[in-house]
C-alpha cells in the first residue's frame, strides 16, 4: 500500500467489497466491516439470521447493522477529490510550461505558449498571434477543401461512368448472348430436321434398291433350280437302256434348247440421296465462315463519318455525314486543297495508322461505286484513277458485277451480289478485305505494305445514297 497511488488507495478503502465501487449510504457490521446497505442486504436475502460477513466470514447476529455517517462523508469527499484529479488536462495549455497556448510558430507549424515564444527554441523564429494563424490556415484549409472536393466529385462521376458502362456491357453482352444462343439453336434446328430428312430419304431409297436386288435373286433361284432339276434329269437318261434313253429324246433336246437364262436387271447401288450432304457441306462452311467473320471483323467495329471538306462538289454529304450521293449541281462549297475537283470521291475523317478497323457501306440493288482505302496523301486535283499502285486499296462495284482494281483489274464474282459490303483494314499485316456484310462471306483481299495514314474511301457515282451502316461490335 505504502508504494500505491494514495488517490488508488484512498479510492480502494472508500470502496465496497461487493460492488467495488464507492459506499452507498454505507453501514457497519458487528464484525467491524462496511457495506453498501443495499449490497449486504441483498447479499443475506434469503439467508439464515446467523449470515457470515462477506468479507471475513465472521456470523453477525441478528443482522445488525449500524449506518456510518462520518465514512459517508469522507466517501463524498473522496468522490470529488477523485473526479477533480481525473477531470482532462485542458488541450489548449503548453504541455511543458502548463500556460495557455497563445502564439504560433510559422516555422515549426505549431502552438506555443508565451514562454516558449521567448525560450531559446523558438527566440529567432517568425511568431504570430493565433488568432492570425487561425485566419490564415482556415483560407488555406478552405482553398484545398475546394480542390479536394472537387477532385471527390470527378471520381465520383468517373466511378459512376465506369459503372454504368460496366453495366451497359453486361447488359449488351447478355443480349448477344441470348442472341446467339437463340440463333444457334434455331440453326441445330435446322440440321437436325435437315439430319432427318436425308436418313429418311436414304432409308427409303435403301429399302427400293433391296427390295429390286430381292426380286433378282428371286428370279436367279427359280433359273438355278429349273437347271438343276433339268441336269439331274438328262444325267439320269444318260444312265439307262438304249431304249429307255431313246425315248422321248425329241421332247428331252427341246427342253434343252428353250431353257434360256434372261438376264436379270441390273441394280445400281449409287444412293443419290448422297448429292444432299454436299448442302451439308456448304453450311457447315458458312457457320465457319460466319465464325471467322466475327472473329476478325465483328469486334473491329469503327465509327466511320464522312468528312464534308474532301466532298467533290456535286456530292451531298447527309447532316449526320453517314452517306453521300450524287446531286443534279455543284453544291458550290469553298474551294480547297482536300476536296477532290474532278472525280466524284469524298474520304472519311478517319485515319488508321495502326490495329485492325472494319466498317460496313451499304450499297444497294444496283451500284455504281467505288469502295475501300487510300493514302491521306494521295493527290485531289485533276483526273486520276483510284487503283493499286496509286495509294489505293479498292473494288469497283458495277451493277451485278465486281472488280478489285489491280493491274490488270481482276474480276471478283461474289457467291451473292451483296447490299452491304464490308470493309477491313489490317493496318500491321498490310491486308485490306472486302466481305459481304449480310452473309458474312469473304470475296477479296489486297496484300501490300502500308506507310503513313489511310482513311476511308467512298466514289459514288449514283443518284442512290451510300451509306455507311453501323457494324454488329457499335450497335
Amino acid at each position: 500500500m505504502a508504494a500505491a497511488n494514495p488517490l488508488e488507495s484512498l479510492r480502494e478503502e472508500a470502496s465496497c467489497s461487493i460492488c467495488l465501487d464507492y459506499f452507498t449510504d454505507p453501514v457497519t457490521t458487528d464484525c467491524g466491516h462496511n457495506f453498501c446497505r443495499s449490497c449486504i442486504t441483498q447479499a443475506w436475502e434469503g439467508r439464515d439470521p446467523d449470515s457470515p460477513c462477506p468479507q471475513c466470514k465472521k456470523r453477525s447476529r441478528n443482522r445488525n447493522l449500524r449506518s456510518n455517517r462520518q465514512l459517508a462523508n469522507v466517501i463524498e469527499i473522496a468522490r470529488k477529490l477523485s473526479q477533480a484529479c481525473e477531470r482532462p488536462k485542458e488541450e489548449n495549455r503548453c504541455e511543458k510550461h502548463e500556460e495557455e497556448l497563445m502564439l504560433f510558430c510559422e516555422l515549426d507549424q505549431r502552438a506555443i505558449c508565451g514562454v516558449c515564444g521567448r525560450s531559446r527554441d523558438h527566440r529567432s523564429h517568425p511568431v504570430i498571434p493565433m488568432e492570425e494563424a487561425e485566419q490564415d490556415y482556415k483560407e488555406k484549409f478552405k482553398m484545398h477543401l475546394e480542390s479536394l472536393r472537387k477532385h471527390g466529385e470527378a471520381l465520383l462521376k468517373f466511378k459512376s461512368a465506369e459503372e454504368k458502362k460496366a453495366e451497359e456491357l453486361r447488359s449488351e453482352a447478355q443480349i448477344k448472348r441470348q442472341k446467339v444462343e437463340s440463333e444457334f439453336e434455331e440453326l441445330l434446328q435446322f440440321l437436325d430436321k435437315e439430319k432427318q430428312f436425308l436418313l429418311s430419304k436414304l432409308e427409303e431409297e435403301e429399302k427400293q434398291i433391296l427390295q429390286r436386288i430381292g426380286e433378282n435373286v428371286s428370279q436367279l433361284q427359280e433359273q438355278s433350280s429349273s437347271l438343276t432339276q433339268l441336269i439331274s434329269e438328262i444325267e439320269k437318261k444318260s444312265q439307262q437302256p438304249a431304249a429307255e434313253l431313246l425315248k422321248d429324246v425329241k421332247d428331252t433336246l427341246r427342253r434343252c434348247q428353250k431353257m434360256k437364262f434372261p438376264q436379270p436387271e441390273v441394280v445400281s447401288t449409287d444412293l443419290k440421296t448422297g448429292f444432299k450432304l454436299s448442302y451439308c457441306q456448304q453450311l457447315k462452311k458458312l457457320v465457319t465462315n460466319i465464325g471467322d467473320w466475327w472473329m476478325e471483323c465483328g469486334r473491329y467495329g469503327v465509327d466511320v463519318t464522312l468528312d464534308p471538306e474532301t466532298a467533290h462538289p456535286k456530292l451531298i454529304v447527309s447532316e449526320d455525314r453517314k452517306s453521300v450521293r450524287r446531286g443534279d449541281t455543284k453544291q458550290n462549297p469553298l474551294d480547297n486543297l482536300e476536296r477532290f475537283d474532278t472525280e466524284l470521291c469524298v474520304l472519311g475523317c478517319e485515319g488508321f495508322t495502326l490495329g485492325r478497323h472494319y466498317w460496313e457501306v451499304e450499297v444497294g440493288d444496283d451500284p455504281s461505286c467505288i469502295l475501300g482505302v487510300c493514302k491521306d496523301s494521295v493527290g485531289r486535283k485533276g483526273k486520276f484513277k483510284p487503283s493499286y499502285g496509286a495509294g489505293y486499296w479498292t473494288v469497283l462495284c458495277g451493277g451485278q458485277r465486281f472488280w478489285a482494281l489491280t493491274s490488270p483489274e481482276i474480276y471478283v464474282p461474289p457467291r451473292e451480289i451483296p447490299q452491304t459490303v464490308g470493309i477491313l483494314l489490317d493496318c500491321e499485316a498490310g491486308k485490306v478485305s472486302f466481305y459481304d456484310a449480310e452473309n458474312k462471306s469473304h470475296f477479296y483481299t489486297f496484300t501490300d505494305t502500308f506507310a503513313g495514314k489511310l482513311r476511308p474511301f467512298l466514289c459514288n457515282q449514283s443518284e442512290f445514297p451510300l451509306r455507311i451502316c453501323p457494324v454488329p461490335a457499335l450497335k
